[in-house]
């Protein structure tokens, strides 16, 4: 069986209106998406399918962490995760992309499948960098030890500079 196929909403049969589907992702759903360095995940998504005679809605709310390697520090914790979009599903003669968030899909289609959907809004949904978050106080739970060695070992050339830099220096002092 074809481990993606339990995030498939078979919609034909259900009648006009919501319907809610709650699934989990983790680390094997991504390893279907990435063969390698397949994230560390545990999340909660919540779809929810509002049918209409001529279009549907997919609504899609993603909860969860996310365990990664601190970019600041490289100790690993886990990161709060969380997203929502909306796909708009309209029927026709086969099936295509309109636009990012709709869809053309074939009046012979019986079910709709998320999974991809659900794996971008995750993908999206994560910051640029992974850094600890900071505690109640605003500071950093980054490991001290090593934001303290990468602080020694920071190379402080001002001296050196080329003096025909000193004027731009003073532009960008004065803003």
């Amino acid at each position: 069986m074809d481990y993606l196929a339990k995030y498939t909403i078979p919609f034909k049969g259900l009648k006009d209106g919501k319907h809610e589907f709650d699934f989990t992702i983790d680390k094997k759903f991504f390893e279907q998406f990435q063969k390698e360095d397949a994230y560390q995940v545990d999340a909660a998504v919540k779809v929810t399918l509002e049918k209409k005679t001529l279009v549907m809605t997919l609504s899609i709310e993603i909860e969860g962490k996310i365990n990664v390697a601190c970019d600041r520090c490289l100790d690993p914790f886990d990161l709060d995760v969380s997203g929502e979009s909306s796909v708009y599903v309209k029927f026709g003669e086969e099936n295509e992309e309109l636009a990012e968030d709709v869809i053309v899909i074939s009046e012979a289609v019986n079910e709709l499948e998320t999974a991809q959907y659900i794996y971008e809004l995750f993908s999206l949904s994560l910051p640029l960098s992974f850094i600890h978050p900071e505690d109640e106080n605003g500071n950093s739970t980054c490991n001290e030890e090593m934001i303290q060695k990468l602080n020694d070992h920071i190379v402080k050339d001002e001296d050196n500079i080329d003096p025909r830099w000193n004027d731009l220096r003073k532009l960008i002092d004065n803003n």
